[in-house]
């Protein structure tokens, strides 16, 4: 095996990447990869441990990357959805002869009217809405999405990171695999 190692080296390597969560399977790795013939001299092992707050951190969605504010976007909802129904319900009554305005002549200018008349009412109410909830109901209701019974994957572990030639990366990937590697990038 060491000689079919040998006849590999070349200056193109892949890296092995993998995550255990008991330091002597870590090492069990770096073992076995070595009795196939893979240098395991520039290895690493790092300790991987995430807190709480880093967890959270990782999970929550961030705001800060939207280009309008929520008072904005909902008032921009509420001009969309008001200025099509009333648009909806403006050719309706116009149609059916129920509501037809002397100051405004034909279809067109009535649905004008009403599609202006709905965009102004549904950002109105769009803001009022906005103005009404609360800024934590947000981060409630997320925490209320959750699956309850199913545990949070942890992050926490050995990260084992090891440079090998491309023939032999397969073969490292189902030993890598079969010592129950929680994550594998190679």
């Amino acid at each position: 095996m060491i000689a079919q190692a040998d006849r590999f080296r070349s200056k193109e390597n892949i890296w092995l990447v993998a995550l255990y969560e008991q330091e002597a399977r870590a090492d069990e790795l770096l073992d076995r990869l070595s009795a196939i013939g893979i240098d395991t001299s520039e290895a690493t092992t790092l300790r991987v441990d995430l807190d709480d707050r880093m967890r959270a951190a990782k999970i929550t969605p961030r705001s800060e990357f939207s280009p309008l504010s929520p008072l904005a976007r909902n008032a921009v909802s509420g001009a969309l959805i008001g200025g099509a129904l009333a648009l909806f319900s403006g050719i309706i009554l116009y149609a059916s002869n129920i509501l037809i305005l002397k100051i405004v002549e034909g279809l067109f200018n009535h649905s004008v009217l009403f599609v202006t008349s709905g965009a102004a009412l549904g950002a109105l109410l769009g803001v009022f809405f906005a103005l009404l909830r609360k800024p934590g109901n947000k981060d409630r209701a997320l925490e209320m999405t959750m699956i309850p019974g199913i545990e949070q994957v942890k992050s926490d572990g050995y990260l084992v990171a090891v440079k090998m030639p491309p023939p032999l990366a397969g073969q490292a990937e189902e030993i890598a695999r079969g010592l129950g590697a929680k994550e594998i990038l190679l």
